[in-house]
């Protein structure tokens, strides 16, 4: 088994909750199939698909996003009716958004920007949404790489008209993380072409690192492979923690890479978390540019003020002297393969 997966390899704070995972099956397992009346020939407004490295700062991002009040995006609510979004935003409406004398206590709390390894709070932080991708991507232990013929399996067209019920209960288009699918790019143009894929990059060493400490946080073992794993997996396997975090980095930015270089450019916004965090405005203002050349209609004049300030980026070091010269050497040495 796949150590990601393995709740026994996890810290207590990461280790998954049984009775719950058991009772979100059956509930699924129930909802799945109803049918929702989702209008497929509607038209249709971009949707935002972050992509990048692991812990490259993609989580910020989509908070950010989502905070802006331009996007839906799948909350943590939603995304326990991850095979039927559907459902899941019309039970967030019922319970959240719809109530207005708050007869059911469920106060509606404003978004913040904290999360742990991806994981936000409260009802309404954005969530991840892996478990409806992985309803329809079937991964194996050893990568995110799918063949031509698994992907011939998979129904593309059930999995973008299901995320269509987002716009269309809201009116508000869709953000959320593509990551999943880093390595299928282009598959993922070929499903809809209103897909607007924004590559976050990070400082190679300090992405790595943050990968290094993941390790540490969600395994309490720096040996053990956090997230995802890209093609060249088997030759990263067997070499050391900090060859295998400066190898996904790479390896996963490169695959990003060379997807993005087979759609057009206006499909595509790349954006260096750093530039991100030291002026969001400037990024908003490249994003509403694209989306609205791609057919969409988002203005950013009602955006709060407050999310147009630059944010901090921790940048600290956390490694010894040794660690980051051994590090700075497998970017150099990996970056050249």
């Amino acid at each position: 088994m796949d150590e990601m997966y393995d709740n026994s390899k996890r810290t207590s704070f990461f280790k998954k909750d049984v009775s719950l995972e058991t009772a979100l099956s059956d509930l699924n397992e129930l909802i799945d199939g109803i049918e929702c009346p989702i209008d497929t020939n509607e038209s249709q407004s971009p949707i935002i698909l972050i992509m990048g490295c692991p812990r490259s700062g993609s989580t910020l991002l989509l908070q950010w996003l989502a905070a802006s009040g331009l996007f839906s995006y799948p909350s943590n609510l939603i995304a326990r009716f991850y095979k039927n979004p559907y459902l899941g935003i019309r039970t967030q409406q019922a319970l959240l958004e719809f109530d207005p004398l708050n007869q059911l206590g469920f106060k509606e709390t404003k978004l913040d920007f904290s999360s742990s390894l991806g994981k936000t709070y409260g009802a309404l932080g954005p969530s991840e949404y892996w478990y409806y991708w992985r309803t329809f991507f079937k991964f194996e232990n050893d990568s995110q790489i799918l063949s031509q013929n698994q992907l011939a399996k998979v129904d593309g067209k059930k999995f973008i008209d299901q995320l269509l019920a987002f716009e269309q209960l809201t009116n508000k288009p869709l953000a959320l993380k593509g990551m999943l699918l880093n390595w299928h790019i282009p598959y993922l143009y070929s499903l809809n072409q209103k897909f607007i894929f924004i590559n976050v990059n990070r400082d190679p060493l300090l992405n790595a690192q943050s990968l290094l400490m993941a390790r540490e946080k969600f395994f309490g073992d720096r040996n053990k492979w956090y997230s995802f794993k890209p093609s060249e997996y088997k030759e990263l396997k067997d070499e050391s923690p900090i060859t295998q975090v400066v190898g996904q980095v790479i390896y996963t930015r490169k695959a990003v890479s060379e997807g993005l270089s087979q759609i057009p450019m206006e499909n595509i916004i790349n954006i260096e978390y750093t530039d991100f965090c030291s002026n969001p405005k400037k990024f908003l203002d490249a994003l509403v540019y694209k989306f609205n050349k791609l057919g969409g209609n988002i203005e950013s004049k009602n955006v709060d003020q407050d999310l147009l300030k630059p944010f901090d980026e921790r940048k600290d070091i956390k490694l010894s002297d040794s660690e980051v010269k051994f590090l700075r050497e497998e970017l150099i040495r990996l970056s050249n393969n």
